[in-house]
C-alpha cells in the first residue's frame, strides 16, 4: 500500500506545487508607463509658459473698450484683488456682449484658474478657443483644467487641438495628449500619436523651423502600454527596434525589449533580453522574480530558484517564499526548499507555508515532520480539510491506524476531500482486518 500510495501523493503533491509555479509566471508584462506622471510633466509645462506669457498678450486685437477692462483687471490682480478683478470681467462680458473676445476669455480663464475655480476656467478657456481657434494657449489652458476636473478626454483632445495651432510644434505636447488618451480608457486613440512620435517620418512631416524631436523612451514605454491595452503588443514592435537600434547599450531599452518578448509570450526571448539587463546593470529584487518567472516557464528551475533567492527581501511575503520553495522543489533540491520554509516560519506563522513544508516532508517520505505540520495546518482552522486528509496519510504511513482513521472521518466530512478520504478509510479498515 504505502509504495502505491506515495507514488500517487507524490503526483499530486508534485502537480500542486507547479501550479502554484506556474501561477505566478507572466502573462504579460506591463509597460512601465504612468500616465498620471506625464500628465503632471504637462501641468508643470503649462505652468511655465504661463508665468512667461505678458500679461496682455497681443491685447491689440481686442476692442478698445474690452481692452480698457483687461488693463484694469491686471492691475487689481497685480494689486491682490484678484476677486475684483475677475469681477470687473465678468461684468464686462455680461453688459458688452457684442464684445466678446478671445483674449477676454482667456485672461478670464487663467484668472479664474489662479483663484481655484476650475470648472469655471476650463468654461471660459473652451469658448476662447471656440472664437479663435488658432489660440494655442486656449487649447493648453483647457487641456490643463479638463485635467485638473478628471475630463481626461477633453484634455486629450484639447492637447490636440494646441498641438495643431502652435508655432513651436513641441512633440511633449503629442505625448501628453496620448498619456490623456490612456487616461481616458482610449488606448486606440493614443496609438496614432504614439506612432507619430516614434515613426521615422516624424521629424520630415515637421512644419518648416520645427525642431525635430530627440527619440525619447517615454514614448515607446508609452506605445507598448497602449498596444498592450489593446491586446496587440505587435504594434510597439517598430518602435522597440527603432529604439534599441539607437542605443543598444541602454539597459532600460533592453527591460522594454524584455516587456515587449513577454507581452507577445515569447519567454525564450524575454529570458535573453532580461538577462543582458543583468549584464548592463544590478537587477532589482522586482526583476529578479520577473526573471525567475521565465526561467520557471522555460523548465530552468536551478537557475530560477537561484534568482527566486535573490529577490527576496527581510520582509518576504508568503506568496514569495512559496516561490521560491516551489522552485526549489522542481529543481530536487528539498533540503533547500525546507531550510526556506522554516527560515521563514520563524517571523511568519502562514498556515499556507505549514501546509507547504508538510508537503516537502511528504515528499522526502518524513511523515512524522508531515504530520506535525499537517497538524499546525488543521490547529488553525482548515476550511478545504485537506490538512486533515493528509494528516491521515500521514498516520497510516507511520502505523498509527486508529489515530489515522480518526483524522480520515474528519477529512470525509469535507466534500472536497471524502471520496478519497472514504477509499483511505475502505483500505486501512482491510489492512486492519488482516
Amino acid at each position: 500500500m504505502a509504495g502505491i500510495m506515495h507514488s500517487r501523493w507524490l503526483g499530486a503533491v508534485t502537480a500542486g506545487l507547479l501550479v502554484l509555479t506556474f501561477s505566478a509566471a507572466p502573462v504579460c508584462a506591463d509597460a512601465p508607463f504612468d500616465p498620471v506622471r506625464a500628465a503632471r510633466e504637462a501641468k508643470e509645462m503649462y505652468a511655465r509658459a504661463k508665468a512667461a506669457w505678458p500679461d496682455y498678450y497681443d491685447a491689440g486685437r481686442a476692442p478698445r473698450h474690452t481692452r480698457r477692462a483687461m488693463i484694469e483687471a491686471a492691475a487689481l490682480v497685480n494689486h491682490d484683488r484678484r476677486n475684483e478683478g475677475i469681477a470687473l470681467l465678468e461684468r464686462h462680458l455680461r453688459e458688452h456682449p457684442d464684445q466678446e473676445h478671445d483674449l477676454l476669455h482667456l485672461h478670464l480663464a487663467q484668472d479664474l484658474s489662479d483663484a481655484g475655480r476650475t470648472a469655471e476656467a476650463r468654461d471660459h478657456y473652451r469658448r476662447a478657443a471656440e472664437l479663435e481657434p488658432r489660440l494655442d494657449r486656449a487649447w493648453f489652458g483647457l487641456a490643463d483644467s479638463a485635467y485638473d476636473l478628471q475630463e481626461y478626454a477633453v484634455a486629450a483632445d484639447a492637447f490636440e487641438r494646441g498641438y495643431a495651432a502652435s508655432f513651436e510644434h513641441a512633440p511633449q505636447v503629442l505625448f501628453f495628449a496620448a498619456s490623456a488618451w490612456m487616461l481616458a480608457d482610449e488606448p486606440a486613440r493614443a496609438i496614432p500619436l504614439f506612432e507619430r512620435l516614434t515613426g521615422d517620418d516624424f521629424a520630415a512631416a515637421m512644419p518648416p523651423g520645427a525642431t525635430p524631436p530627440e527619440p525619447d523612451i517615454k514614448w515607446t514605454r508609452g506605445f507598448l502600454a497602449a498596444a498592450n491595452q489593446l491586446e496587440k503588443p505587435e504594434l510597439a514592435g517598430r518602435a522597440v527596434a527603432k529604439l534599441m537600434a539607437l542605443r543598444p547599450a541602454d539597459p532600460e531599452v533592453w527591460y522594454l525589449q524584455y516587456q515587449f518578448d513577454a507581452a507577445r509570450r515569447d519567454f525564450d526571448a524575454a529570458v535573453v533580453s532580461l538577462r543582458v539587463v543583468g549584464y548592463l546593470r544590478p537587477l532589482s529584487p522586482v526583476e529578479e522574480k520577473q526573471l525567475a518567472d521565465l526561467l520557471m516557464v522555460a523548465g530552468a528551475s536551478n537557475l530560477a530558484s537561484e534568482h527566486y533567492e535573490r529577490s527576496l527581501g527581510p520582509e518576504a511575503s508568503t506568496v514569495e517564499v512559496e516561490r521560491l520553495a516551489s522552485a526549489l522543489v522542481t529543481a530536487h533540491e528539498t533540503g533547500k526548499a525546507l531550510q526556506v520554509l522554516r527560515a521563514a516560519l520563524e517571523s511568519n506563522q502562514d498556515t499556507r507555508l505549514w501546509s507547504l513544508l508538510g508537503d516537502v516532508h511528504y515528499l522526502r517520505q518524513e511523515f512524522a515532520d508531515a504530520l506535525e505540520a499537517f497538524r499546525r495546518v488543521a490547529a488553525a482552522g482548515d476550511e478545504t480539510g485537506r490538512a486533515w486528509l493528509m494528516e491521515g496519510y500521514c498516520a497510516l504511513e507511520l502505523g498509527l491506524k486508529s489515530e489515522a482513521l480518526d483524522l480520515l472521518a474528519k477529512a470525509a466530512s469535507f466534500p472536497e476531500q471524502q471520496d478519497l478520504a472514504q477509499r483511505l478509510i475502505q483500505r486501512a479498515l482491510r489492512l486492519q482486518d488482516g
